[in-house]
């Protein structure tokens, strides 16, 4: 049985490595049952090897990719607000979508993550401030999010990917630019002003420390290592 198991994961990694490390865990699961019940005497699966997954990360966008899109899109437009909205939050996309006026409660946005459902508290950041005006402007007074579709309306998550990696591209940027690869860039921020992993995942609503690590290898090691110097000499 364990041959035909590992044939089974086998043939599902050719198309794809992560179904089939999911279609494992899943297998290791049923069989346990099985043992648990006495269906089986034996779990089939401690013999069969796990199938290799390397996760990937969406692509970071770098200082200069952000630089290069508020050149092309100006304050007043939505592409910028949303960018802002990105950068200034690191919210999921499913979360940067919804947001909007309702969420706003003494200088936090206080947001359910739709994905963890894991309530988030995040602090304004005062160069946010502004593009929030915008939206609440007069002409938007009855705007129920912040990003929205040239007639008022949210957008979905899917189309809202497109259309940044739509924008991007019109500013010159590779077309691998989507919002998420804005959170990783909202994360090595807060990695390089000093913030621990810890402090990162209270604004980003992530369960997982090593999820994080991950998204701030890329981080200015020499930056960060200057910043925690200066703070070693304010104590000292």
């Amino acid at each position: 049985l364990p041959s035909r198991l590992t044939a089974i994961l086998n043939k599902r990694a050719l198309t794809s490595t992560a179904q089939a490390k999911n279609l494992g865990k899943r297998l290791s699961t049923l069989m346990k049952f099985a043992v648990d019940f006495g269906l089986l005497k034996d779990n089939p699966m401690i013999g069969v090897k796990r199938v290799k997954h390397e996760e990937t990360h969406y692509e970071m966008w770098t200082d200069a990719d952000i630089a290069k899109f508020r050149e092309k899109w100006g304050e007043g437009t939505p592409q910028r607000v949303a960018l802002e909205i990105l950068v200034y939050t690191g919210l999921r996309r499913s979360d940067a979508v919804k947001l909007g006026p309702k969420h706003l409660k003494d200088g936090f946005f206080t947001i359910t993550a739709r994905k963890t459902g894991v309530e988030l508290n995040i602090p304004i950041h005062p160069k946010l401030l502004p593009y929030l005006r915008i939206r609440n402007s007069e002409k938007l007074v009855n705007i129920r999010t912040y990003i929205s579709t040239a007639y008022g309306k949210p957008r979905s998550e899917k189309a809202f990917t497109n259309w940044i990696i739509e924008a991007a591209t019109e500013a010159g940027l590779s077309p691998h630019r989507s919002p998420h690869g804005l959170r990783r860039a909202a994360c090595r921020a807060l990695a390089e002003a000093g913030c621990t992993v810890w402090e990162i995942m209270a604004i980003t609503g992530h369960q997982n420390a090593k999820e994080v690590q991950g998204y701030v290898d890329d981080i200015d090691k020499k930056k960060l290592a200057s910043s925690a110097m200066k703070k070693w000499e304010a104590v000292s």
